[in-house]
């Protein structure tokens, strides 16, 4: 019998195993134990492409998969050698080969030789026989285990029997990855589902308590016009101050709410993130007669979280705290505690209502139980919650007694990270404080008519108000420029407008500030580009440069912020608050020494006739 030559770079073919040993069994374990540990798909088929090629002694095989929208074949993993690029990238047509054949009837294909078949297409010329077996996922071929013969009839019946049982191992793989992939859509979109549904429980009185306080606000702002110089201005004034806080806070909390992903985690407060749940919840509670209370820590613990998923555990939690309480009890009352317990702090919801029976308790966190009416709930707010506190290393539990209402308690472990990563986003935690005077200001500013107050001469050469600092401000509505800019130039900073970015180019051209204050989001070149443009003209601007935004939602825009290391103001802010903002940008102008400011600067240079 004639021996067959091998190419001088092939491997010899491996040793015939012992006559006992059956590979097939070990072969199968390890393939149904990945499938059991859910390994990706990718990782399944490569197991079953080197199990299969083992058993068959293939010289070397394939896994392909079949695009129907293009008609294509795609070799996704091999085995063996000689895989160049180029017959890697090699995409066969539906029907094109023995695999094409495969691919569109779906039907296995044994070729004893491949010299005889004129189906074969060479990828390589040293192949003799070949054997491809379909993968079918929904009635239709997904995919093809193809494997090479360096021998005429190297696979037989047998080999074609096992191969399809791998086919089908690889299918039941497919399958379930898929069906796993649809399971998580289903839920997320159930998720948002959920999110949407409790948002319109409360969109009657969010729309009230929206109108509630700009009502206030423009009527006070009217009163404002027609009693100029009354004692009763001030009290206006503080209600319009109130009432924009009350509006501010509400907007703040339902832009939280809105956003459809978490995001990254972050460290915050926990006491923000109940009160911002509670804003949005309160007035509607007061109209049904349940006073919510939140008795919370004076310390606000911190949480290492993703702040929009905890707020909507709270918010789901509140929800259902009010759902319990009978429409007809007029001291409905939902009380939210904190307390710090070691390493965990520990937040309660309790509620007076009608509480939970005992047989109920141990399902209300399974998927889509729900003790409510067809048609009145998901059943998922609970196990959201559950999923969610789970997710952050937190606990939920609940203690309730018929008729006594329920308390269900969210633990987290606190943040104790002694690093807390730079807080670019200034979140203002009371945009209405009253504003404080530096003392030489406040001094210049107070009268002096009193009696025995000494004057000036008429005449007599007043010393020059310094200023303290250069400011560029840059925002496309004029009421917000106009303030700030009055306020600036009364805490003795020169502040310049600009309402678009191609006027503040004109103006950085030509002068020469300490810091710059724009607006993110305008018309045209918005603040982001702005920034950029701005660093070209003078480096210097890269990190005298301060954001202000009212809508800090896109991920996008936050990402930029914190890249860029600079500040960022959300509106509504306290104007005390830009004001000790910028003062580190102006470099310490009374101090000996040091480098001067723009402003100073300027007024030197007026000074000396220059």
């Amino acid at each position: 019998m004639a021996h067959l030559m091998l190419p001088p770079h092939l491997p010899a073919p491996p040793e015939a195993p012992p006559m006992d040993y059956n590979p097939i069994a070990p072969a199968l374990r390890d393939v149904l134990t990945a499938i059991r540990h859910r390994k990706r798909v990718d990782e399944v088929v490569e197991l079953i492409l080197d199990r299969s090629c083992q058993i068959a002694n293939a010289l070397h095989g394939s896994f392909i998969t079949v695009d129907h929208q293009t008609r294509r074949l795609i070799i996704t993993s091999t085995h063996g050698p000689d895989w160049t690029l180029e017959k890697q990238a090699c995409q066969l047509k539906l029907g094109q080969g023995i695999t094409g054949r495969v691919a569109l009837t779906g039907i296995a294909h044994l070729c004893g030789d491949v010299t005889r078949d004129p189906e074969y297409y060479p990828l390589f010329d040293y192949v003799r026989s070949e054997l491809a077996v379909p993968v079918i996922v929904n009635d239709q071929v997904w995919g093809i285990i193809n494997m090479d013969g360096l021998s005429v009839h190297a696979f037989n019946e047998n080999t074609l029997a096992t191969l399809s049982v791998f086919a089908e191992l690889a299918s039941f793989a497919i399958t379930l990855r898929l069906e796993v992939n649809e399971q998580e859509r289903l839920q997320r979109h159930l998720v948002q589902s959920e999110k949407l549904a409790s948002l319109g429980e409360i969109i009657a009185g969010i729309a009230h308590e929206i109108n509630n306080p700009l009502t206030s606000v423009l009527a006070h702002a009217s009163l404002l016009t027609l009693k100029r110089g009354r004692e009763t201005d001030e009290q206006s004034v503080q209600a319009i101050l109130n009432e924009s806080r009350r509006a501010a806070d509400l907007v703040k909390s339902l832009l939280s709410f809105s956003r459809k992903e978490a995001g990254g985690k972050e460290i915050i407060g926990i006491n923000e993130l109940i009160n911002r749940a509670c804003s949005i919840k309160r007035y509607q509670l007061k109209v049904n007669n349940i006073n919510l209370m939140a008795d919370l820590d004076p310390v606000s613990f911190p949480v290492y979280v993703s702040a929009q998923q905890v707020q909507q555990v709270f918010l789901n939690l509140i929800n259902n705290a009010e759902q319990a309480i009978p429409p007809s009890r007029k001291d409905g009352t939902i009380r939210v505690t904190t307390k710090r317990y070691g390493e965990k702090v520990r937040i309660s919801v309790t509620d007076n209502g009608s509480g939970i029976p005992s047989e109920v308790q141990k399902f209300i966190f399974d998927p889509f139980f729900t003790t409510k009416p067809l048609g009145e709930g998901t059943g998922l707010g609970l196990s959201i919650a559950h999923s969610i506190i789970e997710t952050h290393g937190g606990d939920i539990t609940v203690e309730s007694s018929t008729n006594r209402g329920s308390c269900f308690t969210v633990e987290l472990p606190l943040a104790l990270s002694p690093e807390t990563p730079r807080q670019t986003a200034v979140s203002d935690p009371d945009p209405t404080a009253p504003l404080e005077l530096p003392p030489a200001v406040a001094a210049a500013s107070t009268p002096t008519a009193a009696a025995g107050t000494a004057t000036p001469a008429e005449g007599a050469t007043q010393p020059a108000t310094r200023r303290t600092g250069r400011v560029l401000l840059v925002d496309d509505e004029p009421q917000i420029l106009e303030s700030l800019s009055d306020y600036l130039e009364l805490m003795d900073v020169k502040a310049t407008s600009a309402g678009e970015v191609t006027t503040a180019l004109e103006i950085l051209r030509k002068e020469r500030f300490d810091v710059i204050v724009s607006d993110i989001r305008m018309p045209g070149i918005d603040g982001l580009r702005f920034y950029e443009m701005a660093r070209a003209i003078d480096k210097r601007y890269s990190r005298n440069f301060v954001f202000m935004s009212g809508d800090l939602v896109r991920e996008s825009t936050k990402s930029f912020v914190n890249s860029s290391g600079c500040v960022c103001l959300e509106k509504p802010f306290n104007l005390g608050t830009l004001y000790k903002t910028l003062v580190p940008h102006f470099g310490g102008a009374d101090a000996a020494g040091e480098k001067p400011t723009a402003a100073q600067e300027t007024e030197s240079a007026g000074a000396s006739g220059k």
